[in-house]
């Protein structure tokens, strides 16, 4: 068979692949009308996905008259991604099915940060072990996804700049899949999150929303035609980075005023104790300095603030509005230039919305051209854990499999 007729055949495999993902259980003359194929071109092609078992029959199609049609649907366990979420003194690794779920997750204490001349290693490490303790065949595995903070070139597997880890200029993804004989995908760590809600969360109903991560620091990424949109580079979405307050609080990249400084968790402490006019906090609960347990330090702080401002602090209540309202002027630029459907909150500092939504969508609002915010849904979606990272890495692997031809 010539190389042009292999690949529409995968094409067209592979759009009968999705089908059945969006909409199984659905029939072969079901699968012919959406998509455009010939019965006769279906049955074979739903055949050879039987045979590699990503396919299976889920019973008969109710009668409409004549003989019952066999409905199929995706086989869950016809093959698994892995995903790692990497961070500076921990890893989260997990085994998804193909519709997304974790099936086994594992967790290690290791320290990553300064390490970027031994991450292949310790990747490689890492993903063995996970497929040892999981008991999961290698050849079932069709990929291997790595979330990563910081300014990643995912067109060619490179780490450019990652300032949570100090790796710096890192090519992973081909020495990786080298290693490891499958393929490997890495993207930054909200690129993943937002791959995962294209695929089964509240965006696999739209085709332009943006996903904001709020924590330690503040993300966005953006789907744009049903896309993920990464840039020219792979540096889109560095909405921390806008600035939001002209020579303001001096940020960790080095610049002034920037969101990220106003609405991760240490600037909405910075918020609080600039309001209480004090350099420490009020209550017995001292941040940690040392890089690897400052994240939970933070947000130890933040739940406690948070409890006070819900409980009446003017104060307290004050530093998360004012996170709220600059996130609110912040977006609301977005959205008059991208016009997306909806808006997800979600990530690690989700669970501060009660304190700063509404003042976050009020200006959100106040701010939009027209009837740009006619139909806009604001959304919260809180992650549990940083095994829903771990997960959004997998779902790369998973858009790659469901979207890209399936090659034999």
């Amino acid at each position: 068979m010539p190389a042009d007729r292999k690949l529409i055949r995968a094409i067209n495999q592979n759009s009968l692949l999705n089908l059945i993902r969006l909409n199984a259980p659905i029939s072969r003359p079901q699968l012919a009308e959406l998509s455009g194929l010939s019965l006769a071109t279906v049955i074979g092609l739903t055949s050879d996905l039987m045979e590699r078992h990503f396919v299976v029959e889920s019973g008969p199609a109710e009668s409409t008259g004549g003989r019952k049609a066999t409905l199929l649907d995706l086989h869950p366990e016809g093959g698994f991604a892995l995903g790692l979420m990497i961070r500076g003194f921990e890893c989260i690794g997990v085994v998804v099915n193909l519709r997304g779920d974790i099936v086994f997750s594992l967790h290690w204490d290791t320290m990553l940060k300064h390490q970027g001349h031994q991450a292949v290693e310790h990747i490689v490490r890492m993903t063995n072990d996970l497929l040892t303790q999981s008991g999961v065949e290698k050849d079932l595995v069709i990929g291997l996804g790595c979330a990563l903070s910081g300014y990643i070139d995912a067109q060619n597997g490179i780490c450019v700049d990652s300032w949570n880890l100090d790796w710096h200029t890192i090519e992973l993804a081909e020495p990786l899949s080298r290693r490891l004989g499958f393929p490997v995908v890495i993207d930054n760590d909200v690129s993943c999150i937002t791959t995962y809600e294209r695929l089964f969360g509240w965006g696999s109903s739209s085709k332009n929303f943006f996903t904001v991560v709020l924590g330690r620091g503040v993300g966005l990424g953006l789907v744009l035609n049903g896309e993920v949109y990464r840039g020219s580079t792979g540096g889109a979405g560095e909405f921390g980075h806008m600035v939001a307050v002209p020579g303001g609080r001096r940020c960790e990249c080095g610049k002034r005023g920037c969101l990220e400084e106003y609405i991760s968790f240490r600037g909405i402490i910075a918020n609080y104790l600039e309001r209480n006019y004090k350099e420490t906090l009020p209550f017995d609960m001292p941040l940690d300095s040392s890089s690897d347990r400052a994240v939970r330090s933070e947000e130890r702080v933040i739940h406690k603030l948070l409890e006070q401002a819900l409980g009446g602090d003017e104060l307290a209540a004050q530093a998360f509005e004012h996170s709220g309202e600059l996130m609110g002027i912040a977006l609301s630029s977005l959205v008059n230039v991208l016009n997306p459907e909806s808006i997800i909150l979600t990530g690690e500092g989700a669970f501060v919305a009660p304190a700063m939504f509404q003042s976050m969508e009020a200006v959100l609002r106040q701010n939009l051209f027209s009837q740009l915010g006619k139909n806009l849904r604001l959304l919260v979606e809180p992650l549990v854990g940083y095994k829903s990272w771990a997960r959004g890495a997998a779902a790369l692997v998973l858009h790659r499999f469901f979207i890209l031809p399936v090659h034999p």
